[in-house]
């Protein structure tokens, strides 16, 4: 793996962690785990940085070396200017890959990284082996929404969906219990870069993959939240209807950040499905 420069970024607490400049955009990135052992690349949501994640990397690093990136607007990275697309999302992903010499790896995004998984599907599949796309949608609908949180974000900062991000991620059962997501998933929120992050909504809301799944030939697994409304169960069916093969696995009780409500039956349905 080549050695780059590292630069200053944000995770937890104010860290030094290594960056690529990569597909226009500079974008921090981490290696957890053992280098000798196969590449799991996790991709995040919208909102979110690689902090997400980190409730799984115990499991996932017993079997995996795992590289965790944060998206254009997210966690540090940069935030080029203006609107961008899926292309761009999806091939900043595909770009870092190229930088850290990674010719094929298992691949498991969350909502817009489920779209990140999916577009890669399309356009790089020797580059993916199993595909874990979760929590996420071929096709958000209506670009009314969209462009309605982007003018909310442009007027009023972050905070102006702080309240309604945390409703979003997490269901109601779990925010009530005060689990340790809740600060987590704030602490995200408050984090992004405006214009990144707005430049990353048009992504989301522009995106429109369900006519092509059928041409992805990677081994897909979806996994969905019962309760997720961002993102509901019916999306997911949507695109196992459409992916030859594909699996769908609906966890209990969790909705859109079902990683982080339950990281354990999360990690095991992930692993299970990339060692069998």
């Amino acid at each position: 793996m080549k050695a780059i420069n590292a630069t200053s970024a944000k995770n937890n607490e104010e860290a030094i962690m290594p960056s690529a400049t990569v597909n226009g955009a500079t974008l921090s990135y981490q290696w957890d785990g053992t280098e000798t052992k196969p590449v799991l690349v996790l991709s995040n949501s919208l909102t979110t940085d690689m902090r997400m994640w980190e409730p799984l990397l115990p499991a996932f690093t017993e079997h995996f070396r795992v590289l965790r990136y944060n998206n254009r607007g997210h966690g540090g990275s940069s935030s080029p200017a203006g609107e961008y697309t899926m292309n761009d999302i999806a091939g900043d992903a595909l770009a870092l890959m190229d930088y850290l010499d990674i010719p094929t790896a298992q691949f498991c995004g969350l909502s817009m990284g489920g779209m990140v998984g999916m577009w890669l599907g399309l356009h790089a599949p020797e580059r993916v082996q199993k595909l874990i796309i979760c929590n996420t949608s071929s096709d958000v609908g209506s670009p009314e929404p969209w462009t309605a949180r982007i003018e909310a974000i442009k007027n009023g900062g972050m905070a102006a969906i702080e309240e309604a991000g945390v409703e979003r991620f997490l269901s109601e059962e779990y925010r009530s219990t005060g689990g340790s997501a809740v600060g987590m998933v704030r602490a995200m929120l408050l984090d992004c870069d405006v214009e990144g992050y707005c430049g990353c909504i048009a992504a989301v809301r522009d995106m429109s993959l369900t006519d092509q799944l059928s041409q992805i030939t990677n081994e897909v697994l979806v996994i969905a939240g019962e309760v997720d409304f961002a993102t509901p169960v019916s999306h997911s069916e949507i695109i196992v209807d459409r992916i030859p093969g594909a699996k769908l696995t609906v966890i209990p009780g969790v909705s859109h950040l079902s990683c982080a409500e339950k990281p354990e039956e999360f990690s095991r349905i992930v692993l299970d499905f990339l060692k069998n």
